[in-house]
């Protein structure tokens, strides 16, 4: 570890503030000049294309001087040299950079994914293990945990990971631990979790499968009785769906997510609507697409719709719908519980249509 990664771990900087600041823009990074200690020793400090910062510090000779990076640095000038390197460092955190909840990179990106998809957020429940978090289904199921481990927690890993317990299909778990990056579960039992390791060596969408898979496999059981509530996109380039709605109540639709029979499904119509406009419900779902893929749209499977009603007024609009965190709808995700209670409320909706 370093300075600048002990102190920035946790931190990602916002590229907006960085010009503003000082940072120049070069080679596909941003560096920023400043000189310490009365003008005698310069700092530069780089953000690379990964949006990791390094520093390195030069004497007027412009020779590297490294005499401050120890713990206790040792004479006065080392001393002072270290003091205003990471005052520069902290001010440079404090006006361009803004916290994330993980370290790596990948924990950042999945927690986005899980928020995207089912608007859940990091919990952090651990007394002792302040930096660990769970994420749990409606029912308070936990169906993941974010950790970071030390070095030597995993086999043949010799340094400190953030790793993603998940459950899994206890009869595939050879067949799961066998790829690389999965662990047996770190503190979980390891008859039906594992951990999957947050650095790269698995996808995104790797992960992001699992984790789907997961949250299924716990949501299972009694609470599968209640039915899920999906929001998914439609693009008015591609399909004119008033139109098809205005021939026949039951329609084809592609299924690109784990939508269930009896799921509510609120489609939201791309510009120039920029709205939800209608309420259905999954009548058939996981149905073969056997017709060919040379459009704009790929089909893998399909599930048939039946509509349940038109939101006229346009009052389910983006500006309405952003203030309870749906923005840049661009695949299934989970209807928030405090929007459809809103649109309960505006649109007077029967038990029928929402429970």
């Amino acid at each position: 570890m370093s300075l600048e990664s002990d102190l920035f771990e946790k931190m990602r900087p916002d590229i907006s503030r960085l010009p503003e600041y000082g940072f120049k823009k070069a080679d596909r990074q941003y560096v920023l000049e400043r000189m310490i200690c009365d003008n005698t020793m310069k700092a530069r400090i780089i953000i690379d294309e990964a949006l990791h910062i390094s520093g390195t510090v030069y004497d007027d000779f412009d020779e590297e001087y490294v005499a401050f990076r120890p713990d206790g640095a040792r004479g006065q000038f080392a001393a002072r040299v270290r003091m205003e390197y990471i005052d520069l460092l902290e001010d440079i955190a404090r006006h361009c950079f803004v916290n994330v909840p993980f370290s790596s990179d990948q924990a950042n990106r999945i927690n986005d994914y899980v928020y995207r998809t089912y608007q859940n957020v990091p919990e952090y429940i651990f007394e002792k293990f302040p930096s660990y978090a769970v994420y749990r289904n409606e029912s308070g199921k936990w169906y993941g945990l974010i950790a970071e481990v030390p070095a030597g927690t995993l086999e043949n890993v010799d340094e400190k990971k953030e790793i993603l317990n998940i459950r899994v299909d206890s009869s595939r778990m050879a067949q799961i631990l066998n790829q690389p990056g999965i662990f047996p579960a770190f503190h979980m039992n390891k008859k039906n979790w594992v951990s999957a390791v947050l650095d790269d060596t698995l996808s995104d969408a790797q992960i992001e499968k699992m984790i789907d898979e997961s949250h299924e496999r716990i949501s299972s059981g009694k609470t599968n009785l209640i039915r899920s509530e999906w929001i998914i996109p439609s693009n008015p380039k591609y399909f004119d769906l008033d139109h098809a709605f205005s021939q026949s109540d039951l329609l084809y639709w592609k299924q690109s997510s784990k939508v269930k029979t009896g799921d509510l499904v609120y489609i939201y119509s791309g510009m120039p609507f920029g709205e939800i406009r209608w309420l259905c419900e999954a009548v058939e779902t996981d149905l073969p697409y056997k017709g060919a893929n040379d459009g704009p749209v790929h089909f893998e499977k399909l599930m048939r719709l039946k509509k349940i009603r038109f939101f006229d007024g346009h009052l389910l609009n983006r500006k309405m719908i952003a203030r309870y965190g749906v923005t840049n709808i661009r695949g299934p995700r989970y209807m928030p519980k405090e929007l459809k209670e809103e649109i309960i409320r505006l649109y007077n909706l029967e038990e029928n249509e929402n429970e």
